[in-house]
């Protein structure tokens, strides 16, 4: 690979140990210097670089961090592991998540990234993988002679309008792509779809942050740009590819929890429905409040076969060749990775030869033996083990039709919570168990710690099944403390109430009170701090984080898409405020109006005084011009008059002499 990149020119930076070419500055992409300075830090002085490091995802705060460092990221790629070996190219990589995933995996991996700093981190991410080979490089410009096994585009095709060339930079950007690869190879993309069903619920286009922007087809030429599954569908194969399969990832790709293939979403006898409203809560891109609520809508979309059409995201593979091996016997997959690297598992429903549908599980990591490590002084975890899919409905389908409709009473949810604990009880009875105590001395078997709603599934026939064991208590579960995860767990998975008939139960603390009292028990301050412990350490001990502590369970917060209501007397009171600011503001607003009337009338009278003052100045200016004109002709006159008298005087002053000699 090394003398490959030399041969075209590409320097190792001996610093960074990413190649490039001495005159390569970048593209213009970029997280921003705080986020990626941030990324850059973390990753450096990590010491558990792996992919499920809890180290790593001890970090994920916010938004970026969690998708640049977080283990469910490369849940996109994991279906593909037997696929994942021989050369590699990925294109776009980012911080280096899915290039981490690639190395672990062992092929040789070269990650082709267009920003020098990104590149970097990719680098540093990977710097205890010698099978790892970092370029930055615009794809556009990039050169090597060599062809790939696989070559991954996620996340990347959406922004060929700004990095690509010619009058199609998408198609242009495939066509190039498909000249890398082997004859044999493959290419597997992840991009949002442009017709996702969130997208009509409101959530803003992913790149350029604005609802129904796609949908309207409002893309520029310069600008990402989303397609959806038939226009993608063509254009993968007007770039020459023989064949595509297209996978369906819920929430979307960039964190998925569940894969659906197109046979899981035609599947009669399978409820791919389940997973995907399951997932909808972990799309942590989702608004606060959607147009409608997509767990009501979703079963609709499946009932009318266009699920694989509005799927958020895609993920597919084009391949080279016909021999691309179909994957018509998976239904789906399901990926729990937000957790300790050894609790970590991938969930396949798979059809079996006989035509029964399989659920078969496998640990994403090694589990050591003996597994110590699965226990602690309360809690253990049971490792995965296949089991036989039971079709049904969940208890937690049931509770969304209830609270997604408009003006839903109270009295049906304390309803639903009764039959759900009789349900339980009656599964732990048939279990052996015998309970004829009153509800709040029960205390259920150490493996009910995890049947919650979501969890209980009511089959064709009628009968309630409890599925997916795998949190266990070593003590027994105390009924309000199963109750109590049961009913946070139903908040947190919805994600838009619909308002209730009364406005009282439209906060979290009323809602689960009135339904714990309804059933019969009376939980104080202590009992709500003891639930809490418990939810503590089971965070604790399934995420790996120490620092998993839950300090409040949020009470006074409002049931998701519900506002609060005030009280009547605080209506009242806030009415009656109201109207005596109005009466003042009023009294207020006629004072000002008769002060501005006043200034009116003497700024009319001032005008007219100005204007009658400015007259009689020209009047006189006029007058006094006549009288300097006036008074300057009389001193003419005067100035006449004693030169004419001065004149004469001094002629009879001359004569005088004369006139007394006569006299002599």
């Amino acid at each position: 690979m090394k003398s490959l990149l030399s041969k075209q020119d590409y320097l190792l930076n001996v610093e960074t140990n990413v190649w490039s070419r001495s005159e390569y500055d970048g593209i213009a992409y970029s997280d921003g210097n705080e986020v990626e300075q941030r990324i850059a830090h973390i990753v450096k002085t990590a010491t558990d670089l792996s992919v499920l490091s809890s180290e790593l995802r001890n970090h994920c705060t916010d938004w970026p961090s969690r998708y640049h460092l977080s283990g469910v990221r490369v849940n996109i790629l994991r279906p593909f592991e037997s696929n994942l070996h021989g050369n590699i190219l990925e294109i776009g990589a980012g911080c280096g998540a899915i290039t981490r995933y690639l190395g672990e995996c062992g092929g040789n991996v070269l990650a082709l990234e267009g920003s020098p700093r990104r590149a970097a981190i990719v680098r540093s991410r990977t710097r205890d993988l010698s099978n790892v080979t970092v370029v930055a490089d615009q794809f556009s410009q990039f050169q090597i002679d060599q062809q790939f096994d696989v070559i991954t585009l996620i996340g990347v095709l959406e922004y060929a309008n700004l990095f690509g060339t010619g009058d199609n930079p998408a198609l242009a950007m495939l066509i190039q792509i498909r000249s890398l690869l082997k004859p044999n190879g493959q290419l597997m993309i992840a991009i949002e779809n442009q017709l996702g069903l969130k997208y009509f619920a409101g959530t803003p286009e992913d790149h350029l942050g604005q609802p129904m922007y796609g949908i309207e087809g409002r893309y520029q030429d310069d600008q990402p740009q989303t397609f959806g599954r038939k226009f993608l569908s063509a254009m993968i194969k007007q770039a020459g590819f023989t064949q595509s399969e297209f996978l369906s990832p819920f929430p979307d790709y960039k964190l998925p929890v569940c894969i659906i293939t197109d046979e899981g979403f035609n599947a009669a006898d399978f409820d791919a429905t389940e997973l995907v409203c399951q997932s909808i809560t972990k799309d942590a891109q989702l608004p606060a409040n959607t147009l409608f609520s997509l767990e009501r809508t979703w079963p609709i979309i499946f009932l009318n076969g266009l699920a694989a059409d509005l799927a958020n995201s895609f993920l597919i593979v084009a391949a080279n060749s016909s021999e691309y091996p179909s994957r018509s016997a998976v239904l789906a997959y399901y990926l729990s990775t937000d957790r300790k690297a050894i609790y970590c598992k991938e969930t396949s429903f798979v059809r079996s030869n006989e035509g029964n549908i399989l659920v078969k599980r496998r640990a994403l990591s090694a589990i050591p033996d003996p597994d110590e490590s699965l226990v602690n002084n309360r809690l253990f975890f049971r490792k995965p083990c296949d089991l036989i899919y039971t079709h049904g409905k969940t208890l937690y389908r049931e509770f969304i039709e209830i609270v997604t409709k408009p003006g839903w009473h109270i009295e049906a949810i304390q309803h639903y919570f009764s039959n759900y604990l009789e349900i339980i009880l009656e599964i732990a009875r048939s279990e052996g168990h015998s309970y004829n105590m009153q509800v709040q001395n029960i205390v259920l078997p150490g493996d009910y710690l995890d049947a919650i709603p979501s969890n209980i599934v009511i089959t064709d026939d009628g009968k309630a099944t409890y599925i997916d064991r795998e949190w266990c208590a070593l003590q027994g579960i105390p009924v309000d403390y199963l109750l109590f995860r049961a009913i946070t767990s139903l908040l947190g998975g919805i994600s838009v109430f619909a308002q209730p008939q009364d406005p009282t139960f439209s906060t979290r603390g009323n809602f689960l009170l009135t339904i714990m009292h309804g059933i019969g028990l009376s939980p104080v301050e202590e009992d709500f701090s003891r639930f809490l412990r418990m939810e503590s350490e089971l965070s604790i001990f399934s995420s790996g984080i120490e620092d998993r502590i839950f300090l409040t369970w949020s009470p006074d917060a409002s049931l998701p898409g519900c506002y609060d209501f005030p009280s009547v007397e605080n209506l009242t009171a806030r009415l009656e405020h109201t109207e005596k600011a109005k009466s003042i503001a009023e009294e207020f607003a006629y004072e000002r109006l008769a002060e501005i009337q006043r200034l009116q009338t003497q700024l009319t009278a001032t005008e007219a005084a100005k204007d009658y003052a400015e007259t009689l100045a020209i009047d006189r200016l006029q007058e006094l011009e006549q009288s300097q004109s006036q008074l300057a002709q009389l001193r003419n006159q005067l100035d006449a008059i004693q030169s004419s008298i001065g004149y004469k005087l001094l002629k009879t002053i001359r004569l005088a002499p004369n006139r007394r000699k006569s006299n002599v």
